[in-house]
């Protein structure tokens, strides 16, 4: 079986998960998420990287940002950064942006007009990360991300299995070294209603020759009884890899 089907199959039974984040959104158990995609001119891409190593990081570091990152997509859109911050309340967007908080606004001025001059396009959308099936990454440095579309009807008998069943496995293979961690999350404002995204994290590129952790944890034998259980519960949209840019992320 291939690696794409056996990810796909591991990403079914988190179909509940976006499901029921979407309907808590704000709620406890969720984190808010501020994803931006960025397209960058190729010919400005290393101005676009040095605004943002020596202005934008320092700005929001001031600003009082707790966590920002920033992916290269290696496999998928060409020139496409992922930039991803916590946004803990939509009251953030009352008054001045961040970078006006932080530098004043002239100084903002000019640099986000400098930024503007890097880039193409850029697209932001919420999202809810769900707490209770997040494993906690680090700072690895490969992401393997998967997006699905659920099928109408098709979550609720699983949402115990993922609480019970799948999340001691992922433990397992988290804790065996078979991958870094993971995070399930659901586009909500700015994107897709209910589309799942499965973010699994590496800490380099070699593993993604390998086995799927579904396959590397379970074997033969327990990937079958797996694939059987999650038939049928989601669409596969795309997939993507993709490199975090260490010197933009905290």
């Amino acid at each position: 079986m291939s690696r794409s089907a056996l990810v796909s199959t591991w990403a079914a039974v988190m179909v509940l998960v976006g499901m029921t984040a979407s309907a808590q959104e704000g709620g406890p158990g969720l984190t808010r998420l501020l994803v931006t995609q960025v397209r960058v001119k190729p010919a400005n891409i290393d101005t676009w990287r040095t605004l943002e190593r020596e202005q934008v990081v320092p700005a929001l570091r001031k600003a009082g940002v707790k966590q920002y990152s920033v992916w290269e997509t290696l496999v998928g859109d060409q020139n496409e950064l992922v930039v991803v911050r916590l946004l803990p309340s939509f009251a953030e967007f009352n008054g001045p942006d961040l970078l006006e908080k932080a530098l004043g606004a002239r100084a903002a001025g000019a640099l986000n007009a400098r930024l503007r001059e890097c880039i193409e396009s850029s697209h932001s959308r919420i999202e809810n990360s769900r707490d209770e099936f997040y494993l906690d990454p680090g700072a690895a440095g490969t992401l393997f991300v998967s997006r699905y579309r659920a099928m109408p009807g098709r979550a609720g008998d699983y949402m115990n299995f993922v609480r019970n069943e799948m999340m001691p496995l992922a433990r397992r293979a988290k804790e065996n070294g078979t991958f870094a961690g993971w995070s399930v999350t659901t586009s909500v404002q700015g994107g897709e209603p209910n589309l799942i995204t499965l973010n699994m994290f590496y800490n380099d590129f070699a593993p993604l020759d390998g086995p799927p952790p579904l396959a590397a944890t379970l074997g033969p034998a327990g990937v079958a009884e797996f694939l059987r259980k999650g038939a049928g519960l989601i669409n596969q949209v795309d997939q993507s890899v993709l490199k975090r840019v260490a010197e933009l992320s905290f």
